[in-house]
């Protein structure tokens, strides 16, 4: 009885019909697959960049963010922020590269095609060569490239797809049917990649994690002459003490609150703490206060500006 035989580079089922080859980029793809699958990686990741946002916003006013008591789902949210340009960057790249590969593909002769990639290749491999050197250059000396927000991860990600795309140029213009590379060695081959790309990508958007937390905070700052006035009310003296803030002792023995407080802006209500800056405030000798929240305090907001009566 004759035997089929399988189609190249698959196997052969019970019912003779060739099976994919699951081995190479297949195997890498689904190792990547489970390590990304879990909720526990994508919320780890959000509440990373969720804090580096925080952390440099706050820096920006000289305060501790771990003195603010944000919670899991603040960090979430701030996530957003310095994730939102970044995803959205990414994906447009990729699609509109799918597109124009998809193109080229059709448009281009089998002869026109590989006459590209023999031209494109030597390109490619340099500016592979000369991203990850631009990448190294940064890790040995931050300091160096740190006015290029997330050049340094962008280069180490783009250099090795580059020298990946070259490779992977040069395997097809010389095919070796005789050899074939253990699926172990391709799928090892493939998480490496994923790790550095990631590793990249990764330090890319901490980096504009921190840019962005940081422009947060300066605008805010811009925004403070138009932020509503907030008078405090407390029952013990709080000591706040900065230009243009002042401080009234209500003398009448009925008053609630023995204390009153102007010239402040609230700019954050977060867990169990009030963050107030002066109405003057200025990043070279300004002070913000971190007030615990209670019903020892009592807030009353006014439009900017407004003229209020200076007596408790």
């Amino acid at each position: 009885m004759a035997t089929r035989r399988p189609a190249a580079g698959g196997a052969t089922s019970n019912n003779g019909a060739a099976e994919p080859d699951m081995s190479g980029p297949s195997r890498g793809i689904k190792l990547i697959g489970s390590i990304l699958g879990p909720t526990t990686f994508l919320t780890a990741l959000l509440l990373y960049f969720g804090h580096q946002h925080a952390y440099w916003y706050f820096d920006y006013f000289g305060v501790n963010a771990t003195t603010m008591g944000l919670t899991t789902q603040d960090y979430v949210i701030r996530s957003v922020d310095p994730l939102f340009t970044p995803v959205t960057t990414a994906a447009a790249v990729c699609l509109v590269g799918l597109w124009g590969y998809r193109l080229l593909r059709r448009w281009l002769s089998d002869a026109a095609w590989q006459h590209l990639l023999r031209a494109l290749r030597p390109a490619t491999a340099v500016g592979g060569f000369v991203l990850v050197a631009v990448a190294v250059a940064g890790f040995v000396n931050p300091v160096a490239l740190r006015p290029y927000v997330g050049v340094p991860g962008l280069a180490l990600a783009s250099g090795v797809l580059l020298l990946v795309a070259a490779l992977r140029m040069a395997r097809t213009a010389t095919p070796r049917a005789s050899e074939r590379e253990p699926s172990t060695l391709a799928a090892a081959e493939w998480g490496a990649i994923f790790v550095l790309v990631g590793i990249g990508l990764f330090w890319a958007v901490t980096d504009y994690a921190k840019a962005v937390g940081t422009g947060r905070g300066v605008q805010q700052e811009q925004a403070l002459p138009w932020t509503p006035d907030v008078t405090v009310y407390s029952e013990k003296g709080l000591g706040l003490s900065a230009a243009g803030v002042r401080e009234v002792t209500c003398q009448a023995p009925e008053a609630a609150y023995g204390y009153r407080y102007d010239g402040l802006k609230l700019v954050l209500e977060a867990g169990d703490q009030y963050f107030f800056l002066p109405a003057d405030w200025n990043p070279t000798d300004g002070v913000a206060f971190v007030i615990p929240r209670g019903d020892t305090v009592r807030l009353e907001y006014t439009a900017p500006g407004q003229e209020r009566d200076g007596t408790c």
